[in-house]
């Protein structure tokens, strides 16, 4: 996919943008609709805010607070606030007021939790118990938590104010919301429920997707508007409701955080999508799932290919009960290839992308903008892609990855680790040491360990066994070789 000439390119973004997008079949983010009002001349039509007349949007006046408002109706809020530095700054904007509004903050949350997250929760010393993760070591997926696990922790804990939910999963993988925020309600009526909903933005609009956040009584919430919403790349929402999460510690988070310079063009994508969807999205998202089951089908009849069903999630994991359809889920593992392998010879012969490859899996995100033709062109490029791969080489020997670790001990909070001094170790020496960095593996993609907590046997274990895989893995870590950890003194 490469740019002809690309060393002598002087405008290398530019040429890829103009040259090399056109053609590809994308089976991932943005999600951006045909039919989604467009917004004319980006270059002519570039603004500031010194255009006094449409007002401001850090400070929510004119055209802006017009258009906030239409778009907390449309999402079931009582106020919403467009953000043009994704779930990212959003979920910064979001935990900074609630810091401010609560002063001394102890949060609940998933291990499933964005880097944002894990990032802000140092500056604002934020203190956060997680809940011990279930990860499905045959589909290497973050499974969600059990409603009773959740409320058991917090009865256990009278001290958490905050509790964070990342729901929906990268896979599409919720729970029952709407009860667990009528059983947490019933013994504690101040705790602020807010959920990372990035993947979730298309939820309000049908009874075919997982009930969203403000339906199911969460009192805050952030949506990645350019994921499965028709906004542009990078533009998200904050949505809230009640009385719980206070406006001006809010409106002063977003005052502080969100540039003065905001694309006006994003912006004004966010309130494109929002007409969309309030109009047409039941219709958007049918034609979606059909889009998505036809792909669905046709990959199940690959040998080799297994697609995992909702049936079967729900039948080993309870506690989901819903799933993002538009997602499909795709283990490849005794075809012999891997799904490193498979999504970068779709790529580089095909032009197919996809939206997450791992070891055994590939995950397709039907967007859109997705159509039945590329649904049909997709199936017959994955299975030459497997018949091709196949015969270049020997079949490898099945891939085998050691269980996810799920047991996690806390010595301190994490940004506490920060005004220690800290030192690299030998990862052999590490055990019983605090660590003082994330350490990530992608596969899962959630924290093994995060700052503060307890290295242990286990750990040491896993990370060896994944040098083992280093082409078809990742682990966010200071070292790359997976062989020093940074420790606290």
């Amino acid at each position: 996919m490469a740019v002809k000439d690309k060393k002598k390119s002087i405008t290398p973004l530019v040429d890829i943008l103009n040259h090399d997008i056109d053609g590809i079949i994308r089976w991932c983010t943005p999600s951006i609709h045909p039919k989604v009002p467009k917004i004319n001349g980006i270059y002519t039509n570039d603004i500031s805010v010194s255009y006094h007349k449409i007002g401001n949007p850090s400070m929510d006046t004119g055209v802006f607070h017009q258009a906030h408002k239409l778009a907390a109706k449309a999402y079931k809020a009582d106020h919403t606030l467009f953000s043009v530095n994704g779930s990212t700054g959003s979920n910064f904007i979001v935990l900074r007021a609630l810091k401010h509004q609560l002063g001394k903050v102890k949060m609940l949350a998933q291990r499933n939790v964005h880097k944002s997250i894990s990032c802000a929760i140092e500056d604002y010393q934020i203190d956060v118990a997680y809940l011990k993760p279930h990860y499905d070591n045959k589909l290497q997926i973050f499974v969600p938590n059990k409603i009773e696990e959740i409320v058991s922790s917090l009865k256990k804990d009278p001290s958490i104010n905050l509790l964070l939910l990342s729901l929906p999963t990268y896979e599409g993988l919720s729970i029952d919301l709407k009860q667990l925020v009528k059983q947490v309600r019933r013994f504690n009526n101040d705790l602020i429920i807010f959920v990372d909903e990035a993947w979730g933005a298309h939820f309000p609009f049908s009874h075919k997707m997982p009930v969203c956040a403000m339906e199911a009584g969460a009192d805050i919430c952030v949506q990645s508007t350019h994921k499965q919403g028709s906004g542009l790349q990078q533009t998200s929402m904050i949505h809230w409701q009640g009385n719980r999460v206070k406006r001006r510690f809010v409106l002063d988070s977003y005052q502080c955080l969100i540039t003065t310079s905001p694309s006006f063009h994003l912006l004004a994508s966010i309130d494109a999508a929002r007409y969309l969807m309030e109009t047409q999205g039941k219709e958007i998202i049918d034609d979606l799932l059909e889009v998505s089951n036809n792909l669905r089908e046709g990959l199940k009849r690959i040998p080799g290919v297994r697609v995992i069903s909702e049936d079967y999630i729900i039948s080993h994991h309870k506690q989901v009960t819903a799933i993002d359809k538009s997602k499909v889920l795709v283990n490849v593992a005794e075809t012999g290839i891997s799904g490193f392998e498979l999504a970068h010879y779709l790529e580089e012969k095909y032009k197919v992308i996809v939206e997450k490859y791992e070891a055994s899996n590939i995950l397709f995100l039907t967007t859109f903008q997705n159509s039945q033709f590329e649904a049909e062109q997709t199936i017959k490029y994955v299975k030459d892609a497997i018949g091709t791969l196949q015969k270049m080489k020997n079949r490898p020997k099945t891939i085998v990855f050691p269980e996810f670790p799920e047991n996690i001990l806390k010595d301190r909070s994490s940004f506490s680790v920060n005004g220690n001094h800290f030192t690299k170790e030998d990862i052999a020496k590490s055990v019983g040491k605090v660590c003082a960095e994330y350490v990530v593996p992608y596969p899962p993609g959630i924290p093994l360990l995060a700052k503060g907590e307890i290295i242990q046997k286990e750990h040491i274990e896993y990370l060896n066994a994944l040098r083992h895989y280093k082409d078809l893995t990742y682990v966010l870590m200071s070292d790359k070789d997976i062989s020093t950890i940074l420790v606290a003194r």
